[in-house]
């Protein structure tokens, strides 16, 4: 298992995961919402199973039943260049201010019959 907030592997926990086990390395709550299998952020309650109780801290321990460890450490940060390659791909032979003028004018442009 590896903690959801700084990514470090947790080899004591064997099992189920005590409710208020904390990382070794950051001290972040282990049993938590952003650290559980159904957290999915924007569903009700950021939860995949239905009707669980509303939890205000994603990152706070909590005593959901239905916790599963995640099991993978936090999600790497997405390169923008990376981001705008794969949007809008490789080309750039304009400015991306001009292009972007253009295609909101393209928009509103009505068609000559």
């Amino acid at each position: 298992m590896i903690c959801w907030n700084c990514g470090s592997p947790l080899t004591n926990f064997q099992g189920k995961l005590p409710f208020r086990s904390e990382c070794e390395a950051c001290h972040a709550a282990l049993h938590c919402c952003r650290n559980c299998v159904y957290y999915k952020p924007g569903l009700p309650n950021d939860c995949a199973v239905p009707d669980t109780d509303y939890i205000t801290d994603r990152t706070a321990i909590n005593f959901c039943e239905e916790f599963k460890p995640l099991g993978k450490g936090p999600s790497p940060k997405a390169d923008p260049n990376k981001v705008v390659k794969r949007l809008f791909g490789d080309d750039h032979s304009t400015s991306p201010s001009e292009d972007s003028k253009k295609r909101f004018n393209d928009l509103f442009r009505e068609e000559d019959e």
